[in-house]
């Protein structure tokens, strides 16, 4: 028996039945603190705010607002530096295609991008006029984005969630994430808001933050949707204002899937599942292979790549407390097991790993063969790194442009196209009990 992580074999145990109940896992407590944060935050605004910053960030906070001189002054090593221009690039590039694919045969109408019929007929004229039905694409207003901060410095969150943002046409870009210990943010997350031209940035975490955003203070905008990865208390603050904001789903921690036959490389696999539990230990990892002897090899190689490591500890609570390793008969049945886990990222380390794509239904992102490791998902490949959590692959999505878009349905009658629809409209006013809902169609014709 396995002391780092628990082991399912399923020709004696049932792993689907350990899956069934996957969902974001509710605490009270939380919930508790999370609404009387948000009520503070609704009823005083900054002040509020600066409160909870110097209680849980910096006693340090001065100020909500990031500065253009602490934007500009912000100072990285020059491989930093490059590094986010690079991976900026590369994601700009993705959800620009992305959006391109989106509207490719659509119009454009000023703010965004529109379809139309007339007389049943696709009406590539870039209007509305009378006799049209059709649909408009548009952006929102102002977009906030959530960054992490809990001592690391992500600027990749930056770039992940704020790139389809800009790319979408959001008209305003608003960037918050809990201060360091100075009272700042961190350089590198201030050097990523810099690449990317963004002038709104604050200095505020946790479910204060989001509050703010929903609701707008005397400093801090208010933003049609957010997105971005955070704590308990962030998804929590999410989850409890859900249909005041626009969000990009209710997140849980981190989770990764690698899926390996006898041929995967053992040291390869290890390295994928430790990425994605380095962060916290409630992140969870799921090894599926198809043989016993496979897991020991790879279980090896995650002891050996843990040994000393600078998480060790919470990877190892990750690995013991939240983890599985789950030894299946055959393909077909990993399929099942991929797909009832949903997971934010599976690595598919397999002999001829596209053949296995179309098995897969839910997860959050597909990283195929053994050359597309989790840590290039993370940083560089392109598509955002913001994925569904806890099942949530079952029905959501990666944060993309879509996020950030709206859809609005446009209809303009004649006369003659709105009076054989009169009988229908007739009909469900009276069906449904509300006929001054029909009325409000024949007075029309009323002499």
């Amino acid at each position: 028996m396995s002391t780092l992580v628990q082991i399912v074999d399923t020709t004696t145990e049932d792993a689907l039945a350990l899956l069934r109940h996957r969902s974001v896992k509710r605490d009270l407590d939380t919930e508790g603190i999370v609404r009387t944060i948000i009520e503070d935050v609704r009823t005083r605004g900054d002040q509020a705010l600066l409160e909870i910053g110097r209680k849980f960030d910096s006693p340090n906070l001065t100020s909500l607002r990031v500065t253009d001189a602490e934007i500009e002054s912000a100072n990285v090593p020059e491989n930093a530096r490059l590094a986010i221009a690079v991976s900026a690039r590369r994601v700009r590039d993705f959800h620009e295609l992305q959006l391109n694919a989106l509207t490719a045969g659509l119009f454009p109408t000023g703010t965004g991008y529109g379809w139309s019929v007339v007389d049943g007929k696709q009406n590539g004229a870039n209007d509305f006029g009378p006799g049209t039905l059709g649909q408009r694409l548009l952006p929102v207003s102002a977009a906030g984005i959530y960054v992490p901060g809990g001592g690391a410095p992500y600027a990749s969150s930056v770039i992940m969630n704020a790139v389809p943002a800009i790319v979408a046409g959001a008209g305003k870009v608003v960037i918050t994430s809990p201060a360091a210990e100075s009272g700042g943010l961190a350089p590198a997350v201030l050097a990523a808001i810099r690449e990317l031209g963004i002038k709104d940035a604050f200095k505020m975490g946790g479910a204060g933050a989001v509050a703010a955003l929903a609701f707008g203070t005397e400093t801090v905008p208010k933003v049609d949707t957010i997105a971005g990865p955070g704590n308990r208390f962030v998804n929590e603050a999410k989850r409890q204002l859900w249909g005041t904001v626009g969000l990009d789903g209710y997140a849980g921690p981190s989770e990764v899937c690698v899926l390996a036959d006898v041929q995967a490389n053992a040291a390869w696999a290890a390295a994928d599942l430790l990425t994605q539990i380095e962060h916290a230990p409630d992140n969870a990892a799921f090894l599926i292979t198809l043989s016993r002897a496979k897991a020991d090899e790879i279980l090896a190689a995650v002891e050996s790549q843990l040994t000393g490591a600078a998480r060790e500890a919470t990877m190892r609570a990750a690995l013991k407390n939240e983890s599985l390793v789950i030894i299946v008969r055959d393909l077909e049945e990993a399929a099942d097991v991929v797909n009832a886990i949903a997971p934010e990222h599976i690595t598919v380390a397999l002999h001829s790993p596209e053949a296995f794509l179309g098995k897969i239904r839910n997860a959050g992102c597909v990283l195929l063969g053994e050359w597309t490791p989790e840590s290039a998902g993370d940083f560089t490949l392109g598509p955002s790194h913001t994925l569904p959590t806890s099942g949530a692959a079952r029905f959501g999505s990666p944060v993309n442009v879509l996020n950030f878009l709206k859809v609005q349905s446009v209809a303009h009658l004649t006369r003659a196209q709105l009076e054989p629809l009169i009988p229908t409209i007739k009909a469900f006013g009276e069906m449904e009990g509300f006929p001054t809902h029909a009325h409000g169609a024949t007075i029309r014709f009323e002499p």
